[in-house]
Order: structure tokens, then C-alpha cells, then sequence
């Protein structure tokens, strides 16, 4: 037989084999059932959820979504669709496609790598996709593994450094440790790294996609962050898969008050997590990590008045955040007056200001409110804004008794000492003073505490 004959005959085979496995073609879902069960004869639970995240990951293959947000209980079989088999899926579309799978460690994302790699290598994946390319012998690692026709995985921790290495398509999955989410330090370094390297890493800027696929954890985890930025206008156009635990509303999958996948996570045992502890079912479970279950302030707690009470002692205290950036902590400038025990806040300003901007706001509450003193947090470069509002306060001959405050506590150790306070009903505020109450019901799991 000359090699024209057998070429020939290889094509006819392969024609067959396209023929045979076209439902796992033509579908991520089809694909992810009979793969599990060809390869390790292993049946997948079926359920709702699997469909929804198939459909919105091939929307992301043929271009129809360029930011795509899964939220969804853990235990879910997540990983195993959005970081194994959708890359490989794909490759088998087309064989150039360059994904990066990044997650809160390099050694987790490049677990997942070889997992991919093996199921791109195996037999049962080559009979679905004749036509895929085999691996380069000299890159073909668990970190950075690519085939013949360039197309290729690369698997990078959440806040590593990422040079190099482009992608078509990113995949996100399990950007922070569920035990470091209430690190502000730690959450501040996996959002700033998204803006900072990983957008960076998209081969093409208009057509490139990212998929993050995570439990919610704070209200200002990746995907908090990102959300509140695009509700400003101000970034991307994410679209959203939230998967509940339990659902709250009735809608096209399941009624009220139903799981989300009864086979694995029969109410009984959804009960159990949620007893056993509420802010985690909420966060993690529910998706939603801001709800009675999550509040540390509540809103019978809060108490108004209209006419400001006569006597007492003024004063106003300044927090400052030296940036205007729409992912960075608000400043806050507030005048509390106080009566025996009680305190009754007059004035509240919180948002992004740039140092002159900040000075004006707080000269707004010593001109209109006379505080005996005002106290500024000084840290690091806030120092310089106490010797900053002296001088603009000289210069326009306004008096005022400026001090420097140092906090012996972090942040919510300081804010948490406001709760006997208001559980007490010793804190008054007025009723308008939205952004306050909202800032409190939030606490801690709000992104600018």
C-alpha cells in the first residue's frame, strides 16, 4: 500500500471517528458526560447547573462573551469543567487556542494544568478529536504544557508575576484562599494584580476572554471588586452565573426554597453547613456575602434625630486614603457631638479625594461645625496631612486645634468597638446618612471599611 493509499485511509478514519463523537464536538457538555465516562467509567451526576456553566463557557468560544463571572457553591464540579475540560474542549475546535489557568496558588493551577494535559493526551480525547496535534516534547510540563500548532496551557499562581506568556483566554478559578478572604492585605494584592498583569496577559485586547470561576467571599473579593466597578461605569461588562445553594426566588431551574443540586446537596445537609456557620453558608453557599446572616451592625440598632441637642463637646476625626483610584478605600471625615454617653454624628463625608481635596472637606466641617479638635489617623504619607490643613488653616486665618491620632488597632478591631455602642443606643445619626448605615450593615465584608 503506497502513502497515498494509506493517508487516504487515515482521513477516512478520521472522518468516521468526527462522525461517531459529533455530539461531544459540537458540545462542552456532551463532551464533559462521555469523556468521565469512556476515560475513567465514571458517570457525572447530571444537574441544571452543569448545562448553565457548559453554555456560558461556549459563548465564550465563539465570542459572544468576553467577561464571564461563575459563582458557585464548592464541591460543584467546577475545576473539573471550567479549568480541565473547557481548554481541552477547545483545543479541539481549534488546535491554536492559548489559555492561562491562574488560581490562589502556582502549585493548585498547575495541578489543574496536568490534569487538562492528561486528558489532552489520552486516548478517548484522540478519538473525539482526530485532528488535534500532539505535544512538544520540549514543553510539556505541568506549568506550561503547548502542542504543535502553538496552541497551549499555562498554569501561574493569583499574585505571581506573569512575563512572557499570552493567552486567548484566561481562566480564573479560586483566586483567594477562602481562609485569606478577610485579609484586606491579601485581597488588595490578587485585585490589584488582575489590573496590574494578568488583563495584560490577553493576546487580543477587544477579542480576548476572561472567565473567573469562584466561591464569593467578601464583598470585596475579585469578583465584588470587578461588579462594583462595572455599576460605576467604570470597567468591564461582566456577565454573571450565580449559582445559590438554595434558591431564594423561584426561577426557570427550581422553585423556592429548592437546592441547586439535590443529589449532592440535599437540603438536610444544606442545613447542616448553614447551622453550623452562617457568614460561610451565605458567603460561600448563597453567593451573597453581605445579609443578616454576615452583619455585625444591624439596623434596629440605629437610632435618629432631627434637632442637633444643646451642649456637649464637638469633635471631628479624619481617616484618609491618598488616592482617587475607583478600586482604592474612600477617606472619611466625620463630626460627632457628645453628650454624657451618647454621641450624635452631624456631619459624615466619605469618598476618593486627593490631599487638597480632603484639606477642603475637613475645613468644611471646622467652619461649619467648631470642633474642639480634629483628630487626623496619620500612618505612613497621611503624616504630612496634618502639617498640610495647619498651613492651609493659618493662611485663610481659621482656628482650629489639629492633632495626630494613632490607632494601637487595625482597622475592624477599631470599628468592631462601635458595636456595644450602637447595640447600647448610644450613637444617633440622621435618618438621610444612607451611606453610613450601608457602610455599618456591610461591615466587615464591604470593600472600603
Amino acid at each position: 500500500m503506497d502513502t497515498l493509499q494509506q493517508e487516504v485511509l487515515k482521513e477516512k478514519a478520521r472522518r468516521e471517528l468526527e462522525k461517531r463523537y459529533q455530539p461531544e464536538r459540537e458540545s462542552l457538555y456532551e463532551f464533559l458526560l462521555s469523556y468521565r465516562s469512556l476515560e475513567k467509567k465514571q458517570e457525572i451526576d447530571e444537574n441544571w447547573h452543569i448545562k448553565e456553566i457548559c453554555s456560558c463557557l461556549e459563548d465564550v468560544y465563539y465570542w459572544k462573551t468576553k467577561r464571564l463571572i461563575i459563582n458557585i457553591p464548592p464541591r460543584s464540579l467546577k475545576t473539573e469543567i471550567v479549568s480541565k475540560a473547557f481548554p481541552v474542549w477547545c483545543l479541539g475546535q481549534d488546535t491554536r487556542k492559548k489559555f492561562m489557568q491562574i488560581s490562589y496558588s502556582a502549585e493548585l493551577s498547575q495541578k489543574n494544568s496536568g490534569w487538562a494535559r492528561d486528558m489532552y493526551t489520552s486516548q478517548t480525547y484522540r478519538r473525539m478529536f482526530p485532528r488535534v496535534s500532539d505535544l512538544k516534547e520540549d514543553q510539556s510540563t505541568k506549568q506550561h504544557w503547548e502542542n504543535q500548532d502553538w496552541g497551549q496551557y499555562y498554569a501561574a499562581g493569583s499574585t505571581g508575576t506573569i512575563t512572557g506568556i499570552g493567552a486567548d483566554i484566561i481562566i480564573i478559578d479560586d483566586p483567594i484562599k477562602p481562609d485569606e478572604a478577610d485579609s484586606e492585605l491579601v485581597r488588595t494584592k490578587v485585585n490589584n494584580n488582575y489590573h496590574d498583569t494578568i488583563k495584560s496577559r490577553l493576546n487580543d485586547k477587544s477579542l480576548g476572554a476572561i472567565v473567573i470561576i469562584m466561591q464569593r467571599l467578601h464583598d470585596n473579593d475579585l469578583c465584588g471588586h470587578l461588579l462594583e466597578l462595572t455599576e460605576q461605569w467604570l470597567w468591564e461588562d461582566w456577565k454573571v452565573l450565580k449559582v445559590s445553594a438554595i434558591a431564594e426566588e423561584k426561577d426557570m431551574f427550581r422553585a423556592k426554597g429548592e437546592s441547586f443540586f439535590p443529589k449532592r446537596f440535599p437540603l438536610d445537609i444544606l442545613d447542616q453547613i448553614k447551622r453550623s456557620n452562617a457568614a460561610t453558608f451565605s458567603c460561600q453557599y448563597q453567593q451573597d456575602p453581605i445579609n443578616k446572616a454576615t452583619q455585625e451592625f444591624h439596623e434596629e440598632w440605629f437610632r435618629y434625630f432631627d434637632e442637633i441637642p444643646t451642649g456637649g463637646r464637638i469633635f471631628t476625626t479624619c481617616d484618609p486614603a491618598f488616592t482617587k483610584k475607583a478600586y482604592s478605600d474612600s477617606s472619611c471625615v466625620m463630626t460627632g457631638k457628645f453628650i454624657g454617653e451618647k454621641m450624635y454624628i452631624l456631619e459624615y463625608t466619605v469618598g476618593k479625594f486627593d490631599p487638597g481635596e480632603l484639606i477642603e472637606k475637613m475645613i468644611y466641617h471646622i467652619k461649619k461645625r467648631e470642633p474642639e479638635k480634629i483628630g487626623i489617623e496619620s500612618y505612613a504619607a497621611q503624616v504630612t496631612l496634618n502639617f498640610s490643613l495647619r498651613a492651609e488653616l493659618e493662611r485663610r486665618n481659621i482656628w482650629a486645634n489639629v492633632e495626630e491620632l494613632t490607632q494601637k488597632h487595625d482597622k475592624h478591631a477599631k470599628i468592631r468597638r462601635l458595636i456595644p455602642l450602637y447595640r447600647n443606643w448610644l450613637i444617633y445619626h440622621r435618618a438621610e446618612m444612607y451611606e453610613l448605615e450601608t457602610q455599618l450593615k456591610k461591615f466587615p465584608r464591604w470593600q472600603h471599611d
